[in-house]
């Protein structure tokens, strides 16, 4: 049996290298392909607008450039959104399945205000100095400017471009919410509501699992994408 092409999309502030835990297990078993969003990673070009429909339209020219079909995307936290929003708002979208792993959905004023503080570069050296460290590794000298678009993009889910019921709904293919047992940023409830206003969704589980990606609960992860793409 062929591979299935499997596209992975990382999470804000991150890179392709969000999947270095799981990247040898998937390619086992499908034709890998990863991209980096515009303004993420050292070498890619800096978007005119740092949103949600950018990053879309970054996975739209992969797929044209890719000469891709038929594809399934796994989306790692905002790489979950961009792929629903991709489906959702492109009409000869190549996507067939889609796996989200800790994909937050609730993007209310008081989600806004919460999350946004966290994204301060001075506090992020101030507080967590290998964080930060981090981030430049992925994103070189323009990490702080990473840090700051990303924060303005959270301002814009609520008020341009956030996933409506109307967008989920309009998503027609199987679509598998995961989240691990144990994230503090994605709640059990915006998941399953999501899952519920989709055609063709549901929603399970990560015994043990947090928001990030990890080799710890990567044999559970890969289980539940095999099981969405390659379905007994």
């Amino acid at each position: 049996m062929a591979k299935k092409t499997l596209v992975c999309l990382h999470g804000a502030l991150g890179t392709v290298e969000d999947f270095a835990p799981l990247a040898n297990q998937l390619a086992e078993d499908f034709d890998l392909k990863l991209l980096n969003f515009s303004g993420h990673a050292k070498g890619t070009f800096w978007p005119k607008d740092f949103r949600i429909e950018t990053f879309a339209q970054d996975l739209e020219d992969f797929f044209k450039q890719q000469q891709l079909t038929d594809v399934a995307v796994f989306g790692y936290s905002m790489g979950g959104y961009v792929a629903l929003y991709h489906k959702a708002n492109f009409e000869d979208s190549p996507i067939t399945s889609i796996l989200t792993y800790g994909t937050k959905f609730n993007w209310s004023e008081e989600e806004v205000l919460k999350e946004t503080p966290k994204l301060d570069p001075v506090g992020i050296q101030t507080k967590v100095p290998h964080f930060a460290e981090e981030l430049e590794i992925r994103h070189g000298e323009r990490w702080k400017q990473v840090v700051r678009s990303t924060a303005h993009m959270m301002q814009n889910l609520q008020k341009l471009d956030g996933l409506s019921h109307e967008d989920l709904a309009d998503v027609n293919c199987p679509v598998l919410i995961l989240r691990g047992s144990e994230d503090r940023m994605v709640t059990l409830p915006e998941s399953e509501k999501a899952a519920n206003h989709l055609m063709n969704g549901r929603y399970a589980e990560i015994e043990n699992g947090k928001h990030e990606l990890s080799a710890d609960n990567s044999e559970q992860i890969i289980q539940q994408i095999k099981s969405l793409i390659y379905p007994q």
